[in-house]
């Protein structure tokens, strides 16, 4: 089903192997446009998309935002198939990655909001095959014989390939994963058998092209990589003789092709769906093709739509008893921005889980894994709550600081005794090396705890006293508190080992010191 609706988004496509020239920059000459780049990978017999995780649903590269993971491959030829004509040198792959680098930085500086990271891994990969002595209708010769050294033995090389891209992701705790394979041409003419020097399946799980970027030379083979590189995250080309029309929709957002050339849409702006060279040094993406990567922000609010998500929290469980403090599990997930066509999908990890009692600051909660940075993530905990009856609500925030809808619960607490009464006076005062808390607790307080971090993550304990003396070189790393930070969180230990919530402190630093430096002249 949800193979058929990718299916669905990708059927759209028309594209027409008729060559158009377009114009390059001055002393650069008239080049062609990669045509017939864009293809529809198959979908392979025994490819499972079905997994236990929801968030596993995902396809290698459905919109380009958030975490990347691009594998790089290399293959060398050698010669058991193929007599072994072209052979990577150093230089070349240096040469090969720095375009690689800079056709992943060009697209994350023209989609800031877009929190762009690129993790690049490049590897050398032998074959039996020399790749450049074969076209599209056989490349699945070679390309599954590369993967096949990389240790995926499907007898489908688009099922290898969607599978290393998985690996790919998940090795690499990225979001999203694709392979790029640049074929070595630099003893060729810089074009495959049947013509082509560069293509790209849309929205995954690869591209293809060769180290010369035909006509582009290794000099322009940024401008070829950031190209394809679109079509791995579901934009079209835009020229005439890619035939796409205006009404043609594709990527996340099914969005429209309306700056396409083919018939006359009515815009023409420059982008690199329309033109390489021109477009990649003055930065040109439209926004269509920009749509169709993901990148829309609908409501204007500074986050793109698929950014723009909202958290979901389950109350699971509030387990009570007489003489224990209430035990409470809750579930967050992050709810996606809806596709029309693709599996939904969120890549906004949960970021907190909290609670707050009758009003009071919210408080973190430490999910069950020990960090925050999934989608889905789980959180059980003891409310440190003292005999009464107290309102309680739980919310759930994520990257983007959206928040959940707040669940709202009534707790009442037996057996315990009464809450003590605990107060902080006023704020932390730095008085020379030295930070000074003035707290109000029972005699009978055992400890307090003191953190730079709302999870109390290294958290500093030591004997309660109505002054609290922390010098500025413990284990808090205070000495970097001025300059760091202008709030630190206390809790308060009672006489039976419970903790309180947590305190909120403001840092109070002392006015900065100038000095006026008058030099010494000598007459």
């Amino acid at each position: 089903m949800r193979t058929n609706l990718l299916l669905s988004l990708l059927l759209c496509l028309v594209i027409a192997p008729i060559p158009t020239l377009h114009a390059a920059p001055q002393g650069e000459p008239n080049l062609p446009l990669p045509v017939d780049d864009v293809l529809i990978a198959p979908t392979p017999a025994s490819l499972a998309f079905a997994v236990d995780s929801e968030q596993d649903l995902r396809l290698p590269s459905q919109y380009l935002a958030g975490r990347i993971a691009v594998r790089l491959v290399l293959p060398e030829s050698n010669g058991v198939v193929d007599p072994s004509s072209e052979d990577w040198t150093t230089e070349q792959i240096e040469q090969v990655t720095a375009q690689m680098r800079a056709a992943l930085d060009w697209w994350r500086e023209r989609l800031p909001a877009a929190r762009l990271e690129f993790d690049l891994v490049v590897q050398t990969v032998p074959t039996r095959y020399e790749p450049i002595r074969y076209g599209l209708a056989q490349e699945g010769l070679w390309v599954s014989d590369v993967l096949r050294a990389l240790g995926y033995t499907s007898n489908n090389y688009f099922e290898q390939a969607f599978q290393a891209a998985f690996d790919l992701r998940d090795q690499r705790g990225a979001d999203w994963a694709t392979t790029i394979f640049i074929v070595n041409s630099a003893r060729d003419d810089g074009y495959f058998a049947d013509g082509r020097f560069a293509y790209a399946y849309l929205n995954g799980p690869f591209s293809v092209m060769t180290s010369d970027g035909g006509p582009y030379s290794t000099q322009w083979l940024r401008a070829v990589i950031a190209h394809e590189f679109a079509h791995l995250f579901g934009a079209l080309d835009q020229y005439s003789a890619a035939g796409v029309r205006c009404d043609q929709r594709s990527g996340y957002l099914f969005a429209p092709t309306t700056n396409s050339m083919f018939n006359n849409c009515g815009t023409s702006e420059p982008s690199i769906m329309r033109e390489l060279i021109n477009s990649f040094i003055t930065g040109a993406v439209d926004a269509s093709a920009r749509a169709q990567l993901g990148y829309r922000d609908s409501d204007s609010d500074g986050i793109i739509d698929v950014l723009d998500t909202t958290p979901s929290l389950t109350l699971a469980a509030v387990q009570q008893a007489p003489g224990q403090r209430p035990l409470v599990e809750l579930a967050a997930r992050d709810l996606p921005y809806p596709s029309p066509v693709q599996p939904d999908v969120s890549v906004n990890p949960i970021t907190a889980i909290e609670y707050r009692v009758d009003q009071s600051d919210w408080q973190f909660v430490e999910p069950v894994d020990g960090t925050y940075n999934s989608v889905r993530e789980m959180a059980q905990f003891e409310l440190p709550l003292y005999d009464g009856e107290y309102v309680v609500e739980f919310r759930a925030l994520n990257l983007a600081g959206n928040a959940s809808a707040i669940i709202t619960q009534t707790v009442t607490v037996s057996g315990l005794g009464p809450a003590p009464e605990y107060h902080l006076t006023g704020p932390a005062r730095l008085n020379g090396q030295t930070l000074i808390i003035h707290a109000q607790a029972p005699q009978a307080t055992r400890a307090v705890e003191v953190s730079l971090h709302r999870a109390f993550t290294n958290a500093l304990r030591l004997p309660y006293a109505p002054e609290i003396t922390l010098p500025l070189n413990n284990d808090l790393s205070l000495a970097t508190v001025p300059l760091a930070t202008t709030t630190m969180y206390v809790r308060f230990i009672d006489s039976a080992g419970l903790p309180s919530l947590a305190y909120a402190v403001p840092i109070e630093t002392p006015p900065a010191q100038h000095h006026v430096m008058i030099p010494l002249v000598s007459r």
